[in-house]
């Protein structure tokens, strides 16, 4: 089981995440690989919230493969190309993870692999 803390006395910057993921030393670690938002054929939508769609429920793909599901998310990296998707991809990541918040970090790129790519996120997720 993940335990999440928000630590008092770090400032917040009032995102959906947790300061710190812990998880039990018999533990079994999930290192996703980025996720973006790609069919199973290959396609990428044009637009932004059917890329972010296309990412959270490739997420739960491969958790469910694992055995796993979003409550076992310790730690997502986020990779946005454009600052004004921001609020569209919290909704999207909000209403896949419901009231999980794993520790996170949001990080604004030029570009990522291949040039239509809009959104990429990679996540670390335990079993115990």
């Amino acid at each position: 089981m993940v335990k999440r803390y928000d630590v008092n006395g770090v400032r917040s910057s009032g995102g959906r995440f947790s300061h710190v993921g812990e998880i039990g030393p018999n533990a079994r670690l999930f290192y996703l690989a980025g996720q973006t938002g790609t069919d199973a054929q290959g396609v990428s939508p044009p637009d932004f919230e059917a890329q972010a769609e296309l990412v959270y429920r490739n997420i739960a793909t491969v958790l469910t493969e694992c055995g796993l599901g979003t409550d076992n998310l310790v730690k997502v990296n986020v990779y946005l190309i454009k600052p004004e998707h921001t609020d569209a991809w919290r909704r999207i990541q909000k209403k896949t993870f419901g009231d999980v918040v794993p520790a996170s970090t949001l990080v604004f790129v030029s570009r990522l692999a291949r040039p239509e790519l809009l959104i990429e996120v990679e996540a670390v997720a335990a079993e115990d």
